[in-house]
């Protein structure tokens, strides 16, 4: 990733670059002198407008795709775009106080609602939209059950506070009957119920060793495996939208294009890049080559940082480089307050 650093550009090549970046934004065609001449009060000749493309182009902050075209950005151009330029621009993709409603209306069930704001932020955004949690083992369990499924399989149930609920398969090798089973769920019952999947994890041996069943082949098993039981997998950490709403997007009408992308917009992958690449402490936004997979060299992402009480997490978009990154921005800060007031 870049960083913020100093570009040895003048006053006028900055405010050119910007118009550039801007134009290629809002049309997707390479822009030209006399569309910058026409469209920004600059008050020198379109010969001048030339010569500055031409040294901001040997900078290595504009290209071309064809000799007599006009020009495009390129990454070192877009993170010149996203460090230097301060304000926020008004927001062009409004949240409608319906999505905030129905956000709200299923706040009771976190699962669902981030299920729900990946879904409704592609929707509006036309951009993959992403939610992943970290923190999750500070989600409280409210409920465990054991439940035979036959013979010596027995399935464990975990309800946690944030609506999710987990089930796991055990393999024993011995059979239990029905009342020991009873027994050893109303003892975790009054055990563990309450606590965080992390306090669990940690004090779990503790919280049973004076119990009668503690030698139990199920209560031992569940202590030497709390590690693997009593967590979140990462296929319930990352909520996304459908793939499908990037082919509104010209860069992937194109279908070898949007095959080339879709194996990086899997939960695996998206769920390994985001905790590689963004922390408290990094930037939060990633442009083109900045990704570090050639998949992503056309793609931009950019996310915003949510905590409450129980997880922390991002709320991210996945799109072109033609990104328009303000409004995104202010797209995502908005999601940002809403699923903070909603958990």
């Amino acid at each position: 990733m870049s960083g913020h650093k100093n570009y040895n550009l003048t006053d006028r090549e900055a405010v050119i670059l910007t118009a550039v970046i801007e134009g290629y934004i809002e049309n997707g065609t390479p822009v030209s002198s006399g569309y910058i001449k026409e469209n920004y009060n600059l008050n020198v000749s379109p010969a001048t407008i030339r010569n500055e493309m031409a040294s901001l182009e040997e900078k290595g902050y504009l290209t071309h795709l064809h000799t007599s075209g006009g020009r495009v950005p390129t990454d070192v151009g877009y993170r010149f775009y996203v460090n230097s330029i301060q304000s926020i621009h008004a927001i062009e993709l409004p949240v409608g106080q319906d999505v905030e409603k129905e956000l709200l209306t299923i706040s009771n069930n976190v699962d669902e609602l981030l299920g729900a704001t990946a879904t409704m932020l592609a929707k509006i955004s036309h951009m993959f939209g992403v939610v992943t949690i970290s923190g999750y083992q500070q989600s409280t369990l409210t409920d465990i059950e054991l439940v035979t499924i036959q013979g010596d399989r027995v399935m464990l149930v975990l309800a946690l506070d944030t609506g999710l609920v987990k089930s796991i398969v055990l393999n024993l090798d011995v059979i239990i009957d029905q009342k020991r089973i009873r027994n050893i769920t109303q003892l975790l019952k009054d055990r563990l119920v309450g606590l965080t999947l992390k306090d669990i994890q940690t004090t779990i041996n503790h919280r049973l060793n004076d119990a009668e069943m503690y030698a139990h082949e199920l209560v031992q098993v569940l202590i030497n495996e709390r590690y693997s039981y009593f967590t979140i997998d990462n296929n319930n950490t990352i909520y996304t939208s459908s793939t499908n709403v990037l082919l509104q997007q010209p860069e992937f009408q194109d279908l070898s294009s949007y095959q080339r992308v879709l194996p990086v917009l899997e939960k695996p992958f998206i769920n390994s890049h985001f905790k590689e690449n963004f922390d408290m402490h990094s930037d939060n936004t990633l442009i083109g080559t900045e990704n570090g997979d050639v998949r992503l060299d056309d793609c931009a992402i950019i996310t915003t940082q949510f905590e409450s009480r129980m997880m922390q997490g991002r709320i991210g978009v996945i799109g072109p480089k033609r990104i328009p990154y303000f409004s995104m921005k202010a797209l995502l800060e908005k999601f940002t307050e809403i699923v903070q007031s909603a958990i």
